[in-house]
């Protein structure tokens, strides 16, 4: 009795932390290309989660057949939901801010659009919700 006691505590605490990483997980459907670390992800439904283990401010977009991670240079934990913020520069879109469970990540602007920005003068920004 005691064994099968402990292997449903076990199941139990397994399960409930799967189910909490699962929690903090954040879905959002992008429906245009954007930029992300340097990279150009297509108009998808993406997962946004952590993707190292003890760092908070490093994230993975992950989707059908592609990807990107991206660092965050900072984090606000007072400021918490489900969104995704981008810099719209002339047709293009830019990663700046997601915010999650665990607060919000700012992200810095690339190369990139630090220079259309200087040649654009036609800026915008855009929010979408998640899950």
């Amino acid at each position: 009795m005691r064994k099968y006691l402990a292997l449903y505590l076990t199941i139990g605490a397994i399960l409930g932390s799967a189910a909490k990483a699962n929690a903090e997980d954040l879905r959002v459907n992008v429906p245009f290309e954007f930029q992300v670390n340097g990279k150009t992800l297509p108009a998808a439904t993406y997962l946004i989660r952590g993707a190292l283990p003890n760092n908070k401010s490093a994230l993975a977009f992950v989707s059908q057949g592609t990807g990107a991670i991206a660092v965050a240079n900072q984090m606000e934990t007072s400021v918490t939901g489900s969104k995704v913020v981008f810099h719209k520069i002339g047709d293009e879109y830019f990663l700046s801010e997601v915010v999650s469970l665990e607060g919000t990540l700012y992200f810095a602007p690339s190369k990139a659009e630090k220079k259309l920005a200087a040649a654009v003068n036609q800026q915008s920004i855009t929010t979408i919700n998640g899950n």
